[in-house]
Formats: structure tokens, sequence, C-alpha cells
């Protein structure tokens, strides 16, 4: 059985208990090397699904330098299409940045990525939720 959680550094991704869903613990700055390796565990799990969604802490996210935003970019060709992003706990700085990656991915692959930001994680799985029947209608 492959392993459903990976440490990066101080980061954590974690698929979900949904098999379209990635969860992500950020903390700290995150390397161009680490995006590549966070998409070599996403692509392992998710291949084959139609779309993915993200949700997870980033409240301790630190920067994102300019070459890890195009890794992002760059690597995500490897993955389904990211529909739909929510993050709890998020910093003023991190919304910033979040949206500032999904302005790049959304731009480059022509994706619609919807973006929400919440308090707890439970708003977020509650998103999730809606967003994921929104999807189920759409991929009929």
């Amino acid at each position: 059985m492959i392993a459903r959680v990976l440490r990066i550094g101080e980061h954590t991704v974690r698929i979900g208990e949904h098999e379209d869903t990635v969860d992500l613990m950020l903390r700290g700055d995150i390397s161009p090397d680490e995006v590549v390796r966070l998409f070599d565990f996403i692509a392992s799990h998710l291949a084959g699904q139609r779309y993915m969604l993200v949700t997870g802490d980033v409240v301790q996210l630190g920067r994102v330098p300019a070459e890890s935003r195009k890794a992002v970019v760059k690597e995500s060709g490897r993955v389904p299409p990211i529909r739909g992003v929510v993050y709890y706990r998020v910093t003023f700085a991190g919304r910033v940045m979040t949206e500032l990656v999904l302005r790049g991915y959304a731009i480059a692959t022509g994706v619609d990525v919807a973006a929400h930001f919440v308090n707890e994680e439970a708003e977020a799985r509650a998103w999730l939720a809606r967003r994921r029947g929104q999807l189920a209608r759409e991929y009929r």
C-alpha cells in the first residue's frame, strides 16, 4: 500500500478522505524542490481523477518565491486540474500568496479555480462538499 501522507521538510501533504482531495499543511517557506516533491506525491495518488480539490492549514506559510510559483505552474500538468482550493486559518499574507499562485496557475492552464478562505477546518469541509456537488453536476 502506498503511504497517503508525506512530510516534505516542515510541510505535510495528505490524500484526503475523498480520493479527489489533497490536504496541505504548509509551514515556512516552500522551495522549488519541495514543490516538485509535493507534485510527485499528488501525481502518484490522483492519477485518473478528473479534478482535484485542495484544502489545508496555511497559517504558518512563509515565502513562496517566484521560482517556487513557476514550479507550481510547470508541475501542474502532471496532476488533475485543480478545481477548488479552500484554506482555513489564513493570514492576510498567506491569502495574498495563495491568490498569486492560483492566478498564475489559472492563466497557465486555463482552468477555472474556485478559491475560498475560512476560519475553521469544519467550514472548509463544508465548502468542499458543496464544491464537490457542483463539480459532480458539471462532470456528468
